[in-house]
């Protein structure tokens, strides 16, 4: 037992020692930290200083539930373990679960190359897609860009498609196809399980940017589910409002008719005369049943395209950010001051911790 001991001691007192050996040597090569640090620290800064700063603006919208008052604990049970009842009971093809797919796809992406945007210091007005095709990049991006550019040269987008107009998105160029991808790298959207609340979030570099194209991608979602929801209803409305205008001519000149034949036979009192009369006075109520028939549907269907159309409550609009969300630069500095000072302990010590850990292995 005092053998173990007295190695156990050794070995205290041999570490030791490569500790106080350790930071001898780091002590004796301090001068190699007094250019290190300050070099790392300015090449940091002029690389992080290349990233543009770029702004996110937030948008929580909660839509309308379809399901029954009587369910609601059942749902919210089910939701904490992870599970969707709604999506079991609801014939709704569009659940909040679809929406982050649906902003995602490039058919509604190429809905929002219109919108007007303008920057906070009004050096640009336009559309967003020609705002993306001046998106400033950090200077080794450029360069790839340009690289990949000399070697596979990208097609020119075909006159009149500048934008969302006349975009075939079966058939996309490269151009637009890089915008698309570009969007989607700026336009995030989570749904929460539990309460179905979605939150977007869009990213641009600048601010009134960033808030404007939030805002116009939330009203785009609810036109989206709402076009979705209500198309049935107003195909419906169209047509009954069609053919209840025509049944309502159709009564008018049956009306007409009557009207004018009684009027011109008031004073004779043959028996053809009033068979006739009460011909032309069947038929005008025929059409007038007729036209009230659709009238009722008409009616039906606009209160049908009342129910469907869904309703979201907005819980936080989008608002211009004050500060901006990146690039984190102070971060981004010290973290590199400490990365470059733990691999220059490595490389000074390097002897010194091979031995210890030769020592730490027996």
């Amino acid at each position: 037992m005092t053998s173990m001991e007295e190695m156990n001691q050794n070995d205290k007192q041999q570490e030791y020692f490569s500790f106080a050996a350790l930071f001898k040597t780091l002590w004796d090569r301090r001068r190699v930290f007094y250019w290190l640090l300050p070099v790392t620290f300015v090449v940091s800064s002029a690389l992080i200083l290349c990233v543009p700063r770029y702004y996110t603006c937030e948008v929580t919208l909660a839509p309308e539930s379809n399901e029954m008052s009587s369910s609601g604990s059942l749902q919210a049970l089910a939701s904490s373990f992870g599970f969707d009842l709604q999506s079991l009971t609801n014939d709704d093809a569009l659940r909040p679960a679809l929406y982050p797919d649906i902003i995602q796809s490039p058919n509604f992406l190429i809905g929002l190359f219109d919108v007007p945007v303008s920057t906070l210091d009004n050096s640009y007005s336009g559309t967003y897609y020609n705002y993306l095709r001046q998106y400033k990049l950090a200077f080794w991006k450029r360069w790839k860009v340009k690289l990949l550019t000399l070697l596979m040269p990208t097609e020119d987008t075909p006159a009149g498609q500048r934008g969302g107009d006349g975009v075939d998105v079966f058939c996309m160029s490269k151009q637009q196809w890089g915008v698309i991808q570009l969007m989607r790298s700026n336009i995030t959207c989570k749904t929460d399980k539990k309460t179905d609340a979605i939150t977007i979030s869009f990213t641009a570099q600048d601010k009134l940017v960033c808030a404007t194209m939030a805002d116009s991608v939330c009203a785009a979602l609810q036109a989206f589910v709402t076009n979705y929801r209500t198309a049935k209803s107003r195909t419906d409305l169209s047509y009954y409002g069609q053919v209840m205008n025509d049944a309502y001519k159709e009564y008018q000149d049956a009306s007409e008719q009557y009207t004018r034949y009684i009027d011109s036979h008031s004073g004779i009192k043959l028996e053809q005369y009033r068979i006739e009369a009460q011909r032309l006075e069947s038929e005008m109520q025929l059409k007038h049943s007729v036209y009230t028939s659709f009238q009722k549907q008409y009616l039906a269907t606009q209160a049908r395209l009342q129910e469907n159309t869904p309703v979201f409550t907005v819980i936080q609009s989008a608002s211009v950010p004050l500060k901006p969300a990146g690039p984190k630069r102070m971060i981004f500095v010290l973290g590199m001051l400490v990365l470059a000072t733990m691999i220059a302990c490595c490389v000074i010590c390097k002897d010194q911790l091979l031995a210890l850990f030769a020592l730490t292995e027996r």
